[in-house]
């Protein structure tokens, strides 16, 4: 990290802040269908712009963060800022007209004319037309639409598979945090050997990582909180409870006093030093709560080795968030806000038709020409 800005180098020709800013929660401000006003949200955005965040991270179905981000580039312009967004597809048959769609749409939306990083979510794997999209995406990289891939909640198996096709991608978006560290081994590897870097988010497990809740009762799961808390709840519920979250805040809390900082600071920068974490990505409520000056210590924070294996021995003492990065978006347990996906897609259609046969039995047709051979 550049000591003079406080940047790295994500990317050739992408130098981006480590401490991303997430907009993810406007989509919860927006819930009641009210929508956030994009002009005092864009000025939100310049605050944080001016105090060093400069780079943000939305994506198509987080509110209307993509119109605010277009606010602002027209309001402030783009200069010395980075825009990342998402693009998250139903599941199913996709074809290249749609994906071309759906990038111009971001364009439109962010008043730009290139996509600094657009990173691409797949819901199942077992539909074909993941690959489709990202080769498809890729042309749209050459052609100067984006200017470089990404993915999102992507698995250390697929991600295996995308970087063997000859899909160049820098970055791959996912929960690591204190709470889950199913990205520290094998994504890990394989991101070092490719020279992919993770983007974290959940650092603050939904502020469940802070001063706030040490100490505390255990909230009950409803809707008087927040998504963020809703979904990270449910993470907390997996470690193992409420007693394992309060023992890793004492520790947390010890290691804050010491260096005069928060809990959430200590969660972040933990993450920040692991191997291939090239950023963590850290909500804000535009317009609702800033944590501006106290997300700037993350910058200067040093968390001592010896302070590190203290962390390190409360982590050993939980259950493991089960399965690899994303597998909570495609299978139980759901960790999501609702704990399950009925707020993201409306159903998943079957990769490939079937057809039941005289046996009895049913098969399911590719469409390739092995099918008469097989």
């Amino acid at each position: 990290m550049s000591k003079e800005n406080n940047t790295i180098e994500l990317a050739p020709g992408l130098n981006i802040c480590p401490v991303l800013t997430g907009l993810w929660q406007i989509a919860d401000l927006e819930r009641d269908g009210n929508k956030v006003n994009p002009h005092e949200a864009a000025k939100a955005m310049k605050s944080y712009a001016e105090a060093g965040f400069t780079t943000f991270d939305m994506a198509d179905h987080y509110g209307s963060a993509e119109e605010i981000t277009g606010t602002y580039i027209q309001t402030y312009g783009k200069e010395n800022a980075q825009f990342f967004t998402k693009w998250v597809p139903s599941p199913g048959n996709i074809s290249k007209d749609q994906v071309r769609e759906a990038v111009e749409r971001a364009l439109t939306r962010m008043h730009s004319e290139q996509i600094d990083l657009m990173q691409f979510h797949a819901w199942q794997y077992s539909h074909p037309s993941w690959v489709d999209c990202l080769f498809w995406l890729q042309e749209l990289k050459e052609e100067g639409l984006i200017k470089h891939l990404g993915l999102t909640n992507f698995d250390t198996a697929h991600l295996n598979i995308v970087v063997n096709s000859g899909i160049k991608v820098v970055s791959n978006q996912v929960c690591y945090s204190l709470l889950d560290q199913r990205a520290a081994g094998k994504m890990t590897e394989l991101c070092l050997q490719h020279g992919i870097k993770l983007l974290a988010f959940g650092t603050v497990g939904g502020g469940f990582l802070s001063e706030k809740w040490l100490g505390k009762e255990e909230p009950l799961l409803n809707d008087e909180l927040t998504w963020s808390q809703m979904k990270y709840k449910r993470f907390v519920d997996q470690i193992g409870g409420w007693n394992k979250l309060q023992n890793l805040l004492q520790v947390l809390d010890q290691v804050a006093k010491k260096q005069e900082v928060g809990i959430a600071n200590v969660a972040s920068r933990y993450m920040m030093d692991q191997p291939a974490v090239g950023g963590v990505i850290i909500g804000a409520r535009l317009g609702k709560s800033a944590h501006i000056e106290d997300n700037q210590k993350l910058f200067k924070l040093q968390i001592e080795d010896q302070d590190k294996e203290k962390i390190k021995e409360v982590l050993n003492t939980f259950d493991p968030i089960p399965g690899d990065c994303g597998d909570e978006y495609r299978k139980p347990p759901f960790l999501t806000a609702s704990g399950d996906l009925s707020h993201h897609v409306e159903s998943f259609p079957a990769p490939y038709p079937t057809v039941k046969g005289n046996d009895g039995r049913t098969k399911a047709l590719s469409g390739t020409i092995w099918e008469d051979i097989a």
